[in-house]
């Protein structure tokens, strides 16, 4: 599914925020002065990764019934919905 939104690179920067700021903790307990912007860095790149997620639900298309369509890749095979009739049992 992540792959189909497009949405990797935002995990990638989320993710990567988080090892800054791992990188900031481990700094900041060896008191090294710098730490500080290894913290700003994370802060930053977690806010971006954050809205980036939201991007496909914020522009996403409505069609005529007003429900959001979201276009994905047409490159990626997308799993078919499959409508299993089943008779009702009681």
């Amino acid at each position: 599914m992540i792959k189909l939104l497009k949405l990797q690179k935002a995990v990638f920067v989320i993710a990567a925020g988080l090892l800054s700021f791992i990188a900031y903790k481990i700094l900041d307990a060896n008191e090294v002065k710098g730490s500080i912007y290894f913290q700003m860095l994370a802060g930053v790149l977690v806010m971006i990764g954050a809205l980036w997620l939201l991007y496909p639900i914020l522009f996403a298309k409505k069609d005529k019934d007003g429900n959001a369509e979201i276009i994905t890749d047409p490159t990626v095979e997308a799993p078919a919905d499959e409508e299993e009739k089943k008779p009702a049992t009681e």
